[in-house]
């Protein structure tokens, strides 16, 4: 071995360089959609997709510009890159701040306990909160004599 790095890459560690950050960028992507399904608001929803989304391009056009290993093709990535974390985060601070100047509300509360939304989310921690307030109220009302 004579050190050169070029020389003692193999194609696995050159996939593995462009498929690491493709995965991760793709996990923030999904967990964008998931946060696009499960959030409550258009609020929420709208900070969900332009954070996650923008971090998740990032890997992704890493992973990219690894794969073509070019400097025009980074050059092209980075400027995609920047534009995209421009524009994005303030088209969502854009429509965020219209739908509130035209009066629509955040989301206030979680749905009772019980009753499920449409994706079968219960509201868990909501329970265990209303679980926490009623101990804590009996004990309040029936206070053990020591």
């Amino acid at each position: 071995m004579n050190g050169d790095l070029a020389h003692t890459l193999t194609a696995w560690d050159i996939n593995l360089w462009r498929d690491i950050p493709v995965l991760i960028g793709s996990i923030f992507v999904l967990a964008a959609a998931i946060g696009v399904l499960r959030f409550p608001d258009l609020y929420s929803r709208l900070h969900a997709s332009s954070k996650l989304v923008t971090l998740g391009s990032a890997g992704i056009y890493l992973g990219v510009a690894v794969d073509f290993a070019e400097p025009s093709a980074f050059t092209r990535l980075l400027a995609v890159l920047l534009f995209q974390f421009i524009t994005t985060p303030l088209s969502a601070y854009l429509i965020a701040q219209a739908s509130y100047l035209r009066g629509l509300p955040a989301a206030l509360s979680t749905p009772p306990r019980g009753q499920a939304d449409e994706w079968g989310a219960p509201g868990l921690a909501t329970q265990i909160s209303e679980a926490r307030q009623a101990q804590a109220a009996q004990t309040q009302a029936h206070p053990d004599p020591q």
